[in-house]
């Protein structure tokens, strides 16, 4: 058992690895460009939420059908093919910021249509681990994708576009629009490591749809844990939504403060990253997930109740580790759980549903942070999150214990 778990992860894995980590560093960048891009232009915190939301709106528009169509493509072509169109996307919306022709509303469609386009790259991504590495090596290899995520978009991305942006408001975007392309090239290097997909010659998509959302909606640990990242990633987006305003006005940092923020989140995910898989093998699954869940939701909370830079430092650092540590096991759990055949179109129902739920939240946030101050939205948000994690915590402990009984 020890041999399987320390198996190497071969070439693929890594040229892939690499790939995604070139495209997560142009992510963090971009994410630490474009809401000082919203805030330079407005300070209305309805008007930034918006960016978020409009982000994310792809996952409702095209979060099934992502899915379907993961399951019928080959998953490398599928990623080079996606993060091709993104690099002449946001290479388009670069040159207009570096003519100083950037309005809210290009910004916003930008945003949407990179959102467009995120469900097919993200969803390949998600599963195409499962083509390339052995079951036992997975909580490994996705503790090393989870680092890289956390690292490049998190921890070194968002300072670095946020000190860009100051010395140019278009170059962010532009690399960001150049690490598309490169992770574009590194994944059509080996794009025939993953399998062809075989599918039946009267496929269907009504059909193929259908036999993902059954699966996911009779299997009631996956089904319970898509409800609770539901509630998940409203609070989070919420929480990215306004944090540009709550940087500026409430911690009362510089420009660059914004991006120093979630770099301090970023080390608590890397910590995640790497301590996760090693907790897996040391306490439950259903403990891992609860655990969790509870921290990220005190430290949501603990954003809300503080106004100091010191103490929200470690609340993002707890937040940055918990969300990581959920991450880690959810994935792993569910590439398990689910038959490879229906892994996509599995995976594209769990995250678009959940996702549905972001731009409500970004929204929610903005306008609730509009009506009171930029710190009640993460108060109201870390409370509910607190809230549902204890609803739902007897039913993932019962359905866990059956998933490891019957497997």
């Amino acid at each position: 058992m020890r041999g399987s778990r320390e198996a190497p992860l071969g070439r693929p894995y890594w040229v892939l690895w690499t790939a995604g980590a070139v495209s997560f560093a142009g992510d963090g960048i971009m994410f630490g460009a474009l809401p000082l891009l919203a805030a330079s232009i407005t300070r209305d915190p309805r008007i930034v939420s918006l960016t978020e939301a409009a982000a994310n709106v792809g996952w409702l528009l095209l979060g099934l059908i992502s899915g379907v169509m993961v399951d019928r493509w080959r998953r490398t072509t599928t990623m080079w093919i996606v993060d091709t169109i993104r690099a002449v996307v946001a290479g388009a919306f670069a040159a207009v910021v570096l003519l100083d022709l950037g309005t809210i509303p290009l910004l916003l469609l930008t945003a949407f249509l990179l959102g467009l386009l995120a469900p097919f790259f993200d969803n390949a991504a998600s599963v195409v681990v499962t083509d390339v590495v052995v079951p036992a090596s997975l909580e490994r290899a996705n503790g090393y994708s989870q680092a890289s995520l956390v690292v490049l978009s998190s921890l070194i991305g968002p300072p670095l576009g946020a000190a860009l942006f100051v010395l140019s408001r278009g170059l962010p975007i532009l690399l960001n629009a150049v690490s598309f392309a490169g992770a574009a090239l590194l994944v059509w290097i080996v794009r025939k490591s993953a399998p062809a997909r075989v599918v039946d010659a009267d496929r269907h998509l009504g059909r193929e749809l259908k036999e993902g959302l059954v699966y996911l909606w009779q299997h009631k640990l996956l089904r319970s844990l898509c409800l609770l990242l539901t509630i998940v990633n409203a609070v989070g987006a919420g929480i990215v939504a306004i944090l540009v305003l709550y940087v500026l006005e409430v911690l009362h940092l510089p420009q660059a403060g914004f991006g120093w923020l979630v770099a301090i989140y970023a080390i608590g995910g890397v910590l995640g990253a790497f301590i996760a898989p090693r907790l897996s093998r040391r306490i439950s699954t259903s403990t891992s997930l609860i655990g969790a869940m509870v921290l990220s939701g005190v430290a949501v909370v603990c954003f809300g109740v503080l106004s100091d830079l010191a103490p929200v430092a470690v609340a993002a650092v707890a937040l940055g580790f918990g969300s990581t540590w959920w991450n880690v096991v959810s994935i792993t759990l569910r590439q398990r759980v689910v038959p490879a055949e229906l892994l996509g179109r599995v995976t594209a129902v769990y995250r678009m549903v959940a996702f549905c739920a972001a731009p409500l939240g970004a929204v929610g946030a903005g306008f609730l942070a509009h009506r009171t101050d930029l710190r009640t939205p993460y108060l109201v948000m870390g409370l509910i999150q607190l809230a549902a994690t204890v609803v739902s915590a007897p039913l993932i402990r019962r359905e866990v214990r059956a998933a490891t009984a019957t497997s």
